[in-house]
């Protein structure tokens, strides 16, 4: 594992790439429930990475197998389809291969309904290994105006909906 080095900050490529990573976790979210674009979604994180949610439920999701279980879970039980994420305001800072990422995620609807359906943040944390930045944690916290029952009643059907892609 790579050693943090303080006295080199970021780069502006590395801002950029973690930036990138924001977007791409955003949009891989919009993917299919298929196994390729769990996959996809996946490979943005380290093998040893951590996925913390705080919503209708708290659980934490660890490594290749959980962060998959996370994105099947999601994609079967919620309906994705009709949803699209959006990346909000964020904040990047870290120095030498370690960087924290603060940002604002955005839920709205985009079939069937109009307007936003919840909000939250997510912090991470990220580290630059071989020259890739991938995320190594990651906390979502949703606001305070989450729709829990809108949510509340997908869960509850989970054991009825729940399919590994």
């Amino acid at each position: 594992m790579n050693q943090p080095d303080q006295h080199h900050p970021l780069l502006t490529s590395d801002r950029f790439e973690i930036f990138e990573q924001l977007n791409l976790h955003q949009r891989c979210i919009d993917n299919d429930a298929s196994h390729a674009s769990a996959m996809q979604y996946v490979d943005l994180y380290w093998p040893d990475a951590k996925f913390f949610v705080k919503d209708i439920r708290e659980s934490t999701f660890e490594g290749a197998e959980g962060l998959k279980m996370l994105y099947d879970y999601a994609h079967s039980v919620f309906p994705l389809n009709k949803m699209r994420h959006a990346l909000g305001t964020f904040v990047i800072e870290g120095a030498g291969n370690h960087a924290t990422a603060e940002w604002n995620w955005i839920v709205t609807w985009r079939d069937g309904k109009e307007g936003v359906l919840s909000t939250g943040t997510y912090n991470d944390k990220f580290e630059k290994r071989d020259g890739i930045w991938k995320c190594t944690s990651r906390f979502s916290n949703v606001d305070a105006n989450f729709p829990a029952a809108t949510f509340q009643a997908w869960a509850d059907q989970g054991d009825k909906t729940f399919k590994a892609s």
